[in-house]
């Protein structure tokens, strides 16, 4: 039975990453590198600046940042376990994959060049075509969704656009990459299957709508006073309907991969994601790897389960089959049906 490794010290992982970059460290604890970095600042870990591994590659002797004392005495546990060399190993390799997709893969075309150029994917031609009617929409959050008809967009009709745009975008570059996009209509959800391994993820892209407390106008406010008015005598007067929220669009879109594992990238102020989607595929890919490395352990441990309880079973049986043979030769001695001397040679 393998031993569990030990939680690493404070002062094992600032060796780590004064001696490696983060984007190297991480992997070995299975996180990723904004993941671990945050970690290092809950533990007040110094990390090098920005540009500090360019300046050691170049030849430079740089000085690390010294490791802060804390008032607790001792080492101190970060929690963090490193992963089996063999799974490591698999996280390294999806790290330099998604690394040099990134790499590889061209910016996202502008709108001219992109209507231009090839025709749009058929499931996202059919989404285009469904999210664009006008009836059978919420009316509070404006989202516009069908995910058991089309692909898994939920976005309002302002961002419809740019949200086809990058999915179809996305989905031709998976697809060279060995993916196929399926929609499973009974649980509502768009697929990207992984050909080699059969592995699927969970696709989705949101917009985020803004919700603040309604606060009623003075014609809401002039329409139930005369239903008030109006209920003492006239019963079938319906009472007007004022929103507890408003809902408000705000254009920032979210592309979320998988459900666990899973990956989130989202439009920030400096960059949206029509510009990251070298950085999507990449972690699409990452992701494809790692989760089907879960599968393959999640199977190779339920097989072992198995066997164990084969086992168990089987040794459970032979002990009663012993136990009962023993009992049906002791009663047999008893009333004389077998010599003595058998009995004793069972025994011993």
């Amino acid at each position: 039975m393998e031993k569990p490794e030990k939680p690493v010290d404070r002062e094992t992982l600032y060796n780590e990453v004064w001696t490696d970059p983060v984007i190297v460290v991480a992997p070995r604890y299975g996180l990723s590198d904004v993941g671990l970095a945050k970690i290092c600042r809950a533990l007040v870990i110094p990390l090098p600046s920005r540009g500090y591994w360019a300046k050691v590659k170049a030849g430079r002797i740089m000085n690390r940042a010294p490791l802060p004392k804390l008032k607790q005495q001792g080492q101190v546990a970060t929690g963090l376990v490193k992963l089996p060399p063999e799974k490591a190993a698999i996280r390294e390799a999806a790290r330099q994959s998604a690394a040099k997709i990134r790499k590889e893969t061209p910016p996202l075309p502008g709108p001219e060049e992109l209507f231009s150029s090839l025709p749009p994917h058929p499931l996202v031609r059919a989404a285009s075509k469904r999210l664009r009617q006008r009836d059978g929409w919420p009316e509070n959050t404006q989202l516009r969704t069908a995910p058991k008809e089309v692909l898994n967009l939920s976005v309002t009709r302002e961002s419809i656009d740019r949200a086809l745009d990058i999915v179809d975008a996305l989905l031709k570059e998976v697809i060279k990459r060995g993916f196929d996009i399926e929609v499973d209509g009974e649980r509502g959800v768009t697929l990207l299957k992984w050909i080699e391994t059969g592995t699927t993820l969970e696709f989705a892209l949101t917009e985020y709508i803004r919700r603040t407390r309604h606060e009623r106008t003075a014609a809401e406010e002039r329409a139930q006073k005369r239903y008030w008015d109006r209920s003492r005598w006239d019963h079938s007067a319906t009472f007007p309907h004022v929103p507890m929220y408003d809902y408000t669009p705000t254009g920032i879109l979210t592309i979320q991969i998988g459900r666990w594992p899973s990956r989130t990238w989202k439009d920030t102020p400096k960059t949206q994601l029509q510009n990251r989607l070298a950085e999507v595929i990449g972690g699409i890919v990452a992701l494809a790897q790692d989760t089907h490395a879960k599968e393959v352990e999640e199977a190779r441990r339920k097989e072992a389960h198995r066997l164990a309880v084969e086992r168990f079973e089987f040794l459970t049986k032979r002990r009663a089959d012993e136990a009962e043979r023993f009992k049906h030769l002791e009663a047999s001695a008893t009333d004389g049906s077998v010599q003595p001397d058998c009995v004793c040679s069972l025994t011993r």
